[in-house]
């Protein structure tokens, strides 16, 4: 494989151990011939290194829920790496299902967004190695028709997007960092959508986001107690936090849950007018699933804001610890059930997604234009 820095080695090496213990917990058995196949299926497509890793863990862990392989992995791994394997688990199993084909160029597109698609591809047929009930076969069918179709759109290359990437950061030399990345994301957005292929294309389509102001949004996302709070303190330049637990304790008390239909209202109102008002807001809410989100998104596109995902990764035994020492702590099986139910966004789900390790720092960063 590629060289490594040894700190590479290291996390390399610590995490097999990290993957099998969260694996077992879950009761998430892979055949042997399953390693075997993704390593093989990875080495033809010439990915080695890091790629080669994350394939196989992700093989060996792909039925272990994201957001918990994802803080397992973050300290043996780092950051950028863990996420990387907990999304190619994610996503693998989409590609076992049937899709029409005049929609997948541009499914396949987004994923491209979030995952090595060569190696994805790789990982979602590896897992079904061993298995000839009616149900795999069909599976694996899908995966090969999928690869024919990526391979056509020229999207199984390690890197696709980074030709679009390189030529449209030189012509935007200069700019602001956030007009930037937000014209970053729409270059990336469109490309997704089969509508742009060139870096011309790309300037064209995003040039009314390099003059014209726009409003941005924060949304925290993750588990009480993961520190999203104290993370937002961090920020510098925010016009505005609107908080649940805050509105909640306005009405009486943060952990009366019996009118948050009415307190989510309140607050998505507050955030129309604070994003109307311009500058950076800060949305403080676990948000931990993608309806959760998108209640918030909707607010965001109508207002055109610049919408960033700071997503943290925190082990779930660090949860509990820390819940015990915060002064409102919730139920210990509040807390659990809010990361069991915890599924973290992908990336391209948002115009930028900040990844926050438990030290509160961003260890890792998807959608900005510079490198």
């Amino acid at each position: 494989g590629a060289a490594a820095a040894p700190e590479a080695v290291i996390g390399a090496a610590a995490a097999p151990e990290a993957v099998a213990e969260v694996a077992a917990a879950h009761e998430a058995a892979v055949a042997p011939e399953a390693v075997a196949e993704v390593a093989a299926r990875v080495d033809a497509i010439g990915r080695c290194g890091d790629d080669r890793l994350a394939g196989v863990l992700a093989v060996v862990a792909h039925a272990v829920p994201r957001a918990r392989l994802a803080a397992r992995l973050a300290g043996p791994l780092g950051m950028r790496a863990a996420r990387r394997v907990a999304d190619l688990a994610g996503l693998h199993g989409a590609l076992h299902r049937p899709y029409p084909d005049e929609e997948r160029r541009a499914g396949l597109g987004r994923m491209a967004l979030a995952a090595d698609l060569g190696v994805l591809h790789a990982v979602a047929a590896a897992v079904l190695a061993g298995r000839a009930d009616e149900e795999s076969v069909q599976a694996r069918e899908q995966v090969e028709w999928s690869a024919l179709h990526a391979e056509d759109a020229g999207l199984l290359g390690p890197e696709p997007l980074e030709p679009l990437r390189a030529g449209l950061r030189e012509a935007l030399a200069g700019l602001g960092a956030q007009a930037a990345d937000r014209c970053w994301a729409e270059a990336r957005d469109a490309w997704a959508r089969g509508r742009i292929t060139t870096v011309e294309e790309a300037v064209a389509t995003t040039w009314r986001w390099r003059s014209r102001p726009f409003p941005a949004l924060v949304q925290l996302v993750g588990p009480s107690g993961s520190g999203k709070s104290t993370f937002a303190a961090g920020l510098p330049g925010i016009d505005a936090y609107l908080s649940l637990d805050d509105l909640r304790q306005a009405r009486g008390s943060r952990a009366d849950q019996r009118a948050n239909r009415e307190v989510l209202g309140e607050g998505l109102d507050r955030l129309d007018a604070a994003l109307a008002a311009g500058g950076t807001v800060v949305w403080d809410a676990t948000s931990l699933n993608q309806h959760q989100r998108s209640l918030v998104h909707a607010v965001a596109r109508r207002r055109d804001a610049l919408t960033t995902h700071a997503v943290v990764l925190v082990e779930e035994d660090e949860l509990h610890r820390r819940n015990a020492r915060r002064a409102h702590p919730v139920p210990s099986h509040v807390l659990a059930a809010q990361a069991r139910r915890f599924v973290p966004p992908y990336p391209g789900q948002a115009h930028r997604t900040w990844y926050v390790g438990a030290r509160g720092t961003v260890d890792d960063v998807d959608g900005t234009l510079e490198a």
